[in-house]
């Protein structure tokens, strides 16, 4: 509507609002109208019960139906298309209605539209001409038809034609309303007003009344426009026009009355009553006259006052303007300079006697200038009303030396006297610019750091809610930035944590402390715990009030993890060091892992067969231990039978991790149905399976699993199970050294027994026989010599044993001593079989021997050599029985001599041949035969020639021991490289 439209007046935005209360009124009185006729109250339809007075005809308030509607539609700018062609086509209705009217007065026809509408109710009202509006009315009619459809059309001078027609209505409507209220009825009866017309109804009262508000209305609908704005603008002469208008409408009319009321009366005659009117008239123009005056004064001083003040503005802008720092120019339509400050002489360096009537341009750098005068004609042609400023841009300028710099400008404009004139702020924005420059790398590296910080940042509001984190936050606890944004701390702090962080925060809140620091745990998005290092400290503003919190979130859960292992390693040596019993040392690495790093486990310890000689199981659960227990109680526990996981662990011995525990796993595992029932019931979510490693030795396994808790293994996990591994394989390699140790020194007590039983009887030997000999006489003891023979085998014997005991001791410390020479195998052969060869026929065993008569020198000490063959030999022949056969060989293999003492004694067992070599170690220890320690300085001594030295047996067949020997080629040949 006008009222809402920028720039109207105030009388015209009151104007505005009258237009729907015009239309209303109009079709309000249409309505009653016809309501009369369709009830048949004549009272309705005939207001002013007078015989002369006029009649709305039904077609009448059809008229003013259509008319009020269209007014009504038109009451509001700007008008859609749809609303526009609705009002038109009522406007040409109001048009047709009336023009139809016109013709049938005029050309004296019926067109038989006159008794559309209530027809025998108007007959009986009306019986002359019934149902045809005045010719008056149909005049009205056209008239505001034509005016309300050419509402909006305006000539090249200004005029509406629409208010004309409005006019000319109102006119005849105001003559008729005249009429009524003086009782003049040749105003608006068929007395001759319009001698060439036949007869016709007189214009009713309320239908004159009609036709004024809507001549109102489209006066009034357009208050700005046309003949109008005369009346409603904001100058002097609009200001007399409003003040004179009702006075000149109201005094004649008034006067006119009274006049004639007089006359009526009979008070005075034509002359008297013509000379009150005038007077009347006079002096409401006088007193009109004085009131305009005194406004007009009462203007003028106002004026005069503005005036004034727009001198002293004028004076304080001008020296604003000059004083101003910034550059202050002024240009006009063809952008011509036509103001140019200080302030903009010290930034371009131009004064302005020389820069007054330059083009805008100069200022610009060339490329720019084309684009900046399509920016000032743009906005010169667009819709900002005067002294609207622009919008601030960031722009390039010229200095007189030639010299670009940043600018900020602001641009106006404003209309005076029908040309536009710019004003232009501008302001030097280099050190802005600069400092800008500075503060944006400062806000960069400072962004650049938050963002990819390895620890997490975050603002938190005093309300606890985050504003802003960065990606390490976010990686932290698992959320993204969206998610996390509209969460508070407290959302995603552990519940047993959160009462010392607010304690905190109320602390920070109140002053009492700058910032702290603890550690929390946050709850992850997919539930579990992380430990962080949180420091926090309180932003404050200007007036000392808190704004946020900035946040430091270090995520420290590796290092309380480490820090957790490493308490567990270390309490786990001092509990493993308690006992020296195997087994019970795999109890306590079960006690150790559970539930500490499993919810069960599986211990397996490996004999030196690769058999699995204990097993040790342990579960968190009570239900998990029995189902554990029950399996390894009904099911033997062979490390290949476990699937291939565990036995690639124990032939590769590398650890083999599972952090999703694979079903097709038990299924391998399962020995029969029950045994896969058994394991399923076990649940295992997550497993590793780390070999006990000691020494160079693979002593077993251990198997760890996880279930009811959920937790899966990482390559962290199984660092720490290698290493707990690592150190309970050393546990149990200790125990079981310690074990053979004890073993040891009960065997040594054992052979040092028989050594000391073996001495005894030699000595006793030269014992008795020296009492012999001191008891016998002289020549007896000449002619006997068996007691000497006994003392010196006796004393062979012994000297044998100790020379035994201290080669063993010898090579034991590594000092045992060869003289290699290159000595013929033949020769030694014959040599040891010679020695030999009354025991063997004294047990008729057959000995024989060969060796090559001609061949390679082997390099080997003599005596040494003997003392090996004699030690191999005696040994066959001692467990060969009678009929036996013993039988000496050597032959050379590749570079080395070969020598093998072959036997058909019993044969050594399989369990023993691992032990044949070591030191007071006897096959058959409950024959006692010996102190063990002949083919221990065998092996010992061949090892001292650069030899090897292994034995071959079967049970029931009979014992081969081999050694070989470097020939001498070859023994140069080592001797002779480096190292």
């Amino acid at each position: 509507m006008l009222e809402e439209r920028p720039g109207a007046t105030h009388i015209q935005q009151v104007l505005g609002r009258w237009v729907p209360v015009t239309s209303t009124l109009a079709i309000l009185v249409a309505c009653l109208d016809l309501l009369g006729w369709w009830w048949g109250l004549v009272g309705i339809v005939r207001v002013i019960p007078l015989p002369s007075s006029g009649i709305m005809m039904p077609n009448t308030a059809v008229g003013l139906l259509l008319s009020g509607a269209s007014l009504w539609l038109n009451r509001a700018q700007p008008l859609n298309s749809q609303r526009r062609r609705l009002s038109h086509a009522l406007a040409m209705g109001v048009v047709l209605l009336g023009g139809l009217n016109l013709v049938e007065y005029i050309f004296a026809v019926d067109l038989g539209i006159d008794l559309l509408l209530f027809k025998e109710t108007v007959q009986s009202v009306v019986p002359h001409l019934p149902g045809r509006p005045a010719p008056i009315t149909a005049l009205c009619f056209c008239l505001l038809g034509l005016a309300l459809r050419l509402l909006d059309v305006e000539t090249r001078r200004g005029h509406r034609p629409a208010q004309f027609f409005a006019l000319i209505a109102g006119g005849f409507a105001s003559l008729a309303l005249l009429g009524y209220a003086y009782l003049v009825e040749a105003l608006f009866t068929s007395e001759r007003l319009i001698s060439s017309l036949p007869f016709f109804t007189p214009i009713a009262v309320h239908t004159a009344f009609a036709f004024l508000m809507l001549s109102l209305g489209i006066l009034f609908a357009r208050p700005d426009r046309g003949v109008m704005r005369w009346v409603t603008g904001d100058d002097a002469g609009s200001f007399m026009a409003r003040r004179l208008l009702p006075a000149a409408i109201l005094v004649p009319a008034v006067g006119g009355g009274l006049r004639i009321l007089g006359e009526r009366l009979g008070l005075y005659g034509t002359a008297v009553g013509v000379a009150i009117f005038v007077v009347i008239t006079t002096l409401s123009l006088l007193l009109l006259i004085v009131w305009n005056a005194a406004a007009l004064q009462r203007i003028d001083v106002r004026r005069r006052e503005l005036e004034q003040g727009y001198r002293l503005s004028e004076a304080r802008l001008s020296a604003i303007v000059s004083s101003a720092a910034d550059a202050i120019i002024s240009v006009d339509e063809q952008q011509r300079i036509t103001l140019f400050n200080e302030g903009a002489e010290r930034i371009f360096g131009y004064s302005t006697r020389e820069i007054l009537g330059q083009p805008l341009e100069i200022l610009l750098p060339a490329r720019l200038r084309e684009i900046h005068g399509q920016h000032i004609r743009n906005f010169a042609a667009g819709p900002q009303t005067a002294r609207q400023m622009g919008e601030r841009l960031p722009i390039s300028c010229l200095r007189r030396s030639g010299k670009e710099f940043p600018a900020e400008a602001s641009i106006s404009k404003i209309a005076v006297g029908g040309r536009q004139l710019f004003t232009i702020i501008l302001r030097d924005n280099t050190e802005n610019r600069r400092a800008g420059e500075v503060l944006r790398e400062s806000e960069e590296r400072f962004r650049t750091a938050y963002e990819n910080a390895p620890i997490g940042m975050a603002l938190v509001g005093v309300d606890g809610l985050f504003l802003n984190v960065n990606r390490s936050l976010c990686e932290i606890v698992g959320y993204s930035e969206e998610e996390i944004l509209s969460k508070t701390f407290q959302d995603i702090t552990y519940t047993e944590d959160l009462e010392e962080d607010l304690a905190n925060v109320r602390r920070l809140l109140q002053g009492d402390i700058r910032s702290y620091q603890l550690e929390k745990r946050y709850i992850h998005k997919k539930g579990h715990l992380v430990t962080c290092l949180l420091t926090v400290s309180l932003v404050h503003d200007s007036r000392g009030q808190p704004l946020y919190f900035i946040s430091q979130v270090q995520d420290i859960s590796e290092r309380k993890r480490l820090e957790q292992d490493w308490r567990f390693l270390a309490d786990v040596g001092p509990q493993l060091a308690v006992s020296l019993d195997p087994q019970a040392t795999l109890a306590t690495v079960a006690r150790l892992v559970v539930p500490a790093l499993a919810d069960w486990c599986v211990i397996d310890l490996l004999d030196d067969e690769g058999r699995v000689a204990a097993v040790e199981g342990a579960a968190a659960s009570v239900e998990k231990q029995r189902i554990l227990q029950e399996m390894l109680t009904r099911y033997s526990h062979d490390p290949a039978r476990h699937g291939h996981i565990v036995a690639k662990v124990l032939r590769t011995r590398e650890s083999a991790l599972l952090p999703e525990f694979p079903q097709t796993v038990l299924n391998e595992a399962a020995e029969d149905e029950g045994h896969l029932v058994l394991l399923r019931q076990l649940q295992p979510v997550s497993c590793m399976v780390v070999p006990l490693l000691a020494r160079g030795h693979t002593l077993g396994a251990l198997i760890l699993a996880t279930s009811e808790s959920g937790r899966r293994y990482d390559a962290r996990s199984l660092m720490l199970a290698e290493e707990l591994a690592r150190r309970a394989a050393l546990a149990v390699e200790n125990a079981r050294l310690f074990k053979m140790s004890e073993q040891a020194t009960r065997t040594r007590d054992e052979v040092l027994r028989i050594v000391a039983h073996d001495l005894r009887t030699p000595l006793q030997a030269i014992s008795l026989s020296a009492q012999t000999l001191l008891r016998r006489l002289p020549a007896e003891s000449l002619t006997d010599t068996r007691p000497l023979d006994t003392i010196q085998k006796a004393v062979s014997r012994s000297t044998r044993l100790i020379q035994d005991l201290l080669d063993v001791a010898r090579m034991e410390a590594g000092r045992i001593s060869v003289e290699s020479h290159p000595e013929k195998a033949a020769p030694l052969i014959k040599e040891v079989l010679e020695l030999h060869r009354a025991l063997a026929e004294a047990k008729s065993i057959q000995l024989t021997g060969s060796a090559p008569e001609e061949g390679a020198l082997i390099l080997a000490d003599r005596d040494r050599l003997i003392q090996i063959l004699s030690n191999l030999v005696g040994n066959a022949l001692k467990f060969t029985p009678e009929g036996g056969q013993v039988t000496l060989r050597v032959e050379r293999v590749g570079d080395t001599m070969r020598f093998s003492v072959g036997d058909t004694g019993p044969g050594i067992p399989a369990e023993s041949l691992p032990h044949i070599f070591e030191p007071f170690w006897q096959a058959r220890a409950s024959r006692k035969e010996g102190a063990g320690l002949g083919l221990a300085i065998v092996k010992g001594l061949v090892e001292s020639h650069d030899g090897q030295v292994w034995v071959e047996s079967k049970p029931g067949v009979g014992s081969t021991f081999f050694f070989t020997l470097p020939i001498v080629s070859t023994a140069k040949e080592h001797a002779a490289r480096p190292g």
